[in-house]
């Protein structure tokens, strides 16, 4: 994995409104990393060829040469990868670019239910910006997309084929998180290692409690009817993909 989390590469280049901040999480991120690694060498040699990869990442332009290099740590058979959910929002060109540099990738998309998913974007974006209009975020396009799941997987799986596709249910994380993750291991080939599946069910980072305003369920599942349908009506389903049709447990009324 990179030394940072979600480089936010292929969505600079193809989504022009992510360069208002994805440049400055790439230096952020940066920052941490390289702090990290001061703290963690205290007494001992610091290591530059690594504090170089982590400088590397704010302060060179990116390109498609850039990318590649942020793997060059990984050894020989090692198996890279990266993770942000921003490429959910990749359009076709941008997802044949991914393929063009990673032909022979495997993709893993978790999915949550539509609404509980907005409900969580909503909240951390709230988190950021005291104060702000909840209602105005969730009528935000760019709040609804994310939830497409059928469209998402239609355009991955045009360019990569089903057998390359990974989908689960975020819940399955809560439910049964060792099962979950032997699962991921199995579709990327590699054997489960004792110590994280015994740490699968542990809780990291968790996100603000905040029950949801009935005026907010309701924009959402107005926004979200036609997403809902699109999702229960998708029939092709990615290897080991949980159906999308439970999710319509969560809508109420006609819009289910």
């Amino acid at each position: 994995m990179p030394w940072i989390k979600e480089i936010q590469y292929f969505n600079d280049v193809h989504i022009p409104a992510h360069r208002n901040w994805t440049r400055a999480h790439r230096q952020r991120h940066a920052e941490n990393a390289a702090r990290r690694l001061v703290k963690r060498s205290e007494g001992e040699r610091l290591d530059l060829r690594t504090m170089h990869a982590i400088a590397s990442l704010a302060a060179e332009p990116i390109s498609d040469d850039w990318y590649g290099r942020i793997f060059s740590h990984a050894g020989p058979h090692r198996i890279c990868g990266e993770i942000t959910p921003e490429y959910s929002l990749l359009p076709p060109e941008g997802v044949a670019h991914v393929k063009r540099l990673c032909p022979q990738l495997k993709v893993i998309f978790l999915m949550r239910d539509p609404i509980e998913r907005c409900w969580s974007h909503i909240r951390m974006l709230a988190s950021r910006q005291s104060g702000i209009d909840i209602e105005r975020l969730a009528e935000q396009d760019d709040v609804i997309v994310r939830c497409d799941y059928a469209r998402i997987l239609d355009r991955w799986t045009a360019a990569f084929g089903p057998d390359r596709m990974f989908a689960a249910d975020f819940e399955q994380i809560i439910r049964e998180p060792e099962a979950l993750l032997t699962g991921i291991c199995d579709f990327l080939g590699v054997k489960p290692h004792a110590a994280t599946l015994r740490r699968a069910a542990a809780v990291v980072f968790p996100g603000q409690e905040m029950p949801m305003p009935p005026r907010i369920r309701d924009i959402l599942e107005a926004r979200l009817a036609d997403i809902y349908r699109s999702n229960r009506q998708r029939t092709v389903q990615p290897a080991g993909a949980a159906s999308l049709e439970p999710f319509d447990d969560n809508m109420k009324g006609p819009a289910a």
